[in-house]
């Protein structure tokens, strides 16, 4: 695998860890791992990370490490009880995980209708298992994760340059317009614990791929 297969690799696989965190409350194996200090958080080895993601795993580590000596399924009510505050309700949520939100100041705004041009565009369709509209932080990851493997499945330079214009114009048009100061939130809510951690990564992550994916269509 040369330099550039080998960051688009790291790049599709840190969103799917990305992704993973905002899908679905944390499952009891993860509990399990976090008490027994089983959890290896991806590094970025082939990148140069930021004091943001920096931060964030010094958070995560910090609560592996408090997690320690906990009963795991006393941890995974902690970790479900969090998630389901901050993304399910039933009560209206503290930090609204939609971009339309964020952009427009409501739910299923203009943003939404742009968004779902681009998912068109690029042949995404939501899958009915998805109960979350499209501007959901879940889905907008997901769709970069996609683009990541279609870059490194392609058989042309060509095609790689053209996955990443979409990377690019997906980071500048969507990501970057509401995810940062999203996280901003996520981390301020006094209500958030292990999620503190995950909201600086992902903003960290968002910074970092900002840069990388210039670099990458330099290269390309």
């Amino acid at each position: 695998m040369n330099e550039i297969e080998d960051i688009l690799a790291t790049r599709r696989d840190f969103y799917a860890f990305l992704y993973r965190m905002y899908v679905e409350e944390p499952a009891r194996e993860f509990a399990d791992d976090l008490v027994n200090g089983r959890v290896r958080f991806q590094e970025l080895t082939s990148l140069e990370i930021n004091a943001e993601l920096s931060e964030g795993f010094r958070l995560l580590k910090e609560f592996m490490k408090k997690s320690k000596g906990k009963e795991v399924n006393a941890l995974y009510e902690d970790l479900r009880d969090e998630y389901t505050l901050l993304f399910i309700g039933p009560f209206k949520l503290p930090v609204q995980p939609y971009e339309s939100w964020w952009v427009s100041g409501k739910l299923r705004g203009e943003p939404l209708v742009k968004l779902k041009k681009d998912y068109r565009e690029a042949g995404i369709v939501k899958s009915r298992e998805f109960v979350e509209i499209e501007d959901h932080i879940t889905f907008e990851l997901k769709f970069m994760h996609y683009l990541c493997e279609e870059a490194l499945s392609a058989d042309t330079q060509e095609r790689v340059k053209e996955c990443l214009k979409l990377q690019r114009d997906f980071l500048d048009n969507h990501i970057l317009k509401w995810m940062p100061n999203y996280c901003d939130a996520l981390y301020e809510y006094k209500l958030s614990d292990f999620y503190k951690g995950i909201a600086k990564i992902t903003k960290g992550f968002i910074f970092l791929d900002d840069a990388v994916i210039s670099d990458l269509l330099d290269s390309v």
